[in-house]
């Protein structure tokens, strides 16, 4: 029987991470955390002949273990101007204000 409601039964919650991605990011982390000395030397090589693709093999590695972070554009669309307003209450706590940057270093 066709679910016709429009609303959706079963499978992940909204957030919920994809199982398999977070496996194979542990799986990554971990190989380059037991091979690092390995990954070391093989960086200081080809950085000592072409640091550019050093670089480039850098970058292109950590994303394996870092997730691209997004850009995000905010925009104040509305026609109305926005404002703040900020209350400052001075009240009385029986303490000398410090008169200098001496006064409150010592």
């Amino acid at each position: 029987m066709a679910n016709n409601t429009g609303i959706k039964f079963g499978g992940r919650k909204p957030g919920t991470p994809n199982k398999g991605t977070s496996e194979l990011r542990e799986a990554y982390t971990e190989l380059i955390q037991n091979n690092i000395g390995k990954i070391q030397y093989l960086f200081d090589q080809v950085s000592e002949t072409n640091p550019t693709k050093a670089l480039e093999l850098l970058l292109k590695l950590s994303e394996f273990a870092i997730p691209k972070l997004k850009a995000i554009e905010v925009s104040n669309d509305s026609e109305k101007p926005m404002y703040t307003s900020l209350d400052v209450r001075i009240i009385e706590t029986g303490y000398a204000l410090a008169s200098s940057e001496k006064d409150i270093i010592d």
